[in-house]
């Protein structure tokens, strides 16, 4: 199979920071309302809170219907045995809430999009993510990620305006009932922010710093120092081998994952003759993810999934008989003329470990 050359893998590490809905949280203690006079409390508040929703959704020209509102109650015991009530909920609109939710998302959607995940770990409920963006998506990354600032502003300002209506008022106002003088409520929403560290994984790179501090250690016949070195070295190399294991499996898991949602759409277009346009274009980005991370891949998998996705969009029968056995014979599968038993081999060979689909030094 013909194999598409690269050599250099150079690029930033990522770590970003988006404001959360949580920062739109209002605390209230209700820790000096008698017995469970809090109860009432909380029930009138979420009547409150869903008829702002109503009034706003039509002020604003939207149909939708709301899910209701939450007020979240956290009993909590001190050292002192006194019991602490507190209420957490969110003084905006639903719609502003959900604005920013949906911005977060597209965030991260980008992130994933543009992105080589080279860690990922649970802390608590969240997941960390450690991303490798490689240096030919930069530009588009940040020119995505200042739209999304825009956007972040709009939120802010349609929140601004919020606290300054009648109805952010009332709520201040039945916040006092519960014994909270709480005169405002300005929520930090700093502007999304994305810190690109340059990281180069190019062998050539660290190979030419250790020579020419290996000749230094030479010159001044410093024994230490070249054990260090060599200590470097091994470390380097390991170090840079597990970040390059790394992206070479996030990218087979993208390629798997495409694969099997190539298959689904392949059985969709026999059944019912529908295409699906997303697909064509996720191909578009991984493509672009791989040819930008610098990897050496295998041509012909990919070339043959790209023509599947576009005979499913332009519903060409003929040539989806065709580029599936391109697709199956790729992957080192005899071609059935079965389209249905051809991708669904596809997808296990995809699966399988042996499958070399990229080849990084």
């Amino acid at each position: 199979m013909g194999r598409k050359d690269r050599v250099l893998i150079n690029g930033f590490l990522i770590d970003v920071e988006v404001p959360s809905e949580e920062r739109l949280t209002m605390h209230v203690d209700l820790s000096r309302m008698p017995g469970y006079k809090h109860v009432d409390w909380v029930s009138s508040l979420q009547d409150l809170l869903r008829e702002i929703d109503r009034e706003y959704r039509e002020q604003k020209g939207c149909n939708r219907t709301s899910r209701g509102r939450s007020v979240r109650v956290r009993y909590m015991k001190g050292d002192d045995g006194d019991q602490r009530k507190v209420a957490q909920f969110q003084p905006y609109p639903s719609m502003i809430v959900n604005a920013l939710k949906e911005l977060r998302r597209a965030v991260y959607s980008t992130l994933n999009m543009h992105c080589i995940i080279l860690q990922e770990e649970r802390v608590g409920r969240m997941k960390r993510k450690l991303y490798f963006l490689p240096a030919s998506s930069a530009p588009t990354l940040m020119s995505v990620i200042e739209q999304y600032n825009e956007r972040l502003d709009e939120i802010k300002n349609e929140a601004a305006e919020f606290e300054r209506s009648a109805a952010f008022k009332e709520i201040l106002e039945h916040v006092r009932e519960a014994g909270e003088e709480i005169e405002e409520f300005h929520p930090d929403l700093s502007r999304i922010k994305v810190s690109p560290v340059p990281l180069s994984l190019s062998r050539r790179f660290f190979e030419q710093y250790l020579e020419e501090e290996r000749r230094k250690a030479l010159y001044e016949v410093d024994e230490a120092r070249r054990r260090g070195l060599e200590a470097l070295r091994r470390e380097i190399e390991a170090k840079r081998r597990e970040m390059l294991q790394a992206i070479e499996s996030d990218l087979k898991r993208r390629f798997k994952t495409l694969l099997e949602a190539t298959e689904q759409a392949v059985k969709l277009f026999i059944k019912t003759g529908k295409g699906r346009k997303t697909l064509k274009r996720r191909f578009d980005s991984l493509m672009s993810l791989v040819e930008g991370v610098g990897v050496e891949f295998e041509e012909k998998p990919f070339k043959a999934l790209g023509s599947v996705l576009e005979a499913v969009d332009n519903r060409d029968m003929d040539a989806l008989i065709k580029s599936v056995g391109e697709l199956a014979e790729s992957m080192g599968i005899q071609p059935s003329g079965n389209l249905e038993r051809d991708m669904k081999m596809a997808v296990k060979a995809a699966r399988g470990e042996s499958l070399l689909l990229y080849a990084i030094d």
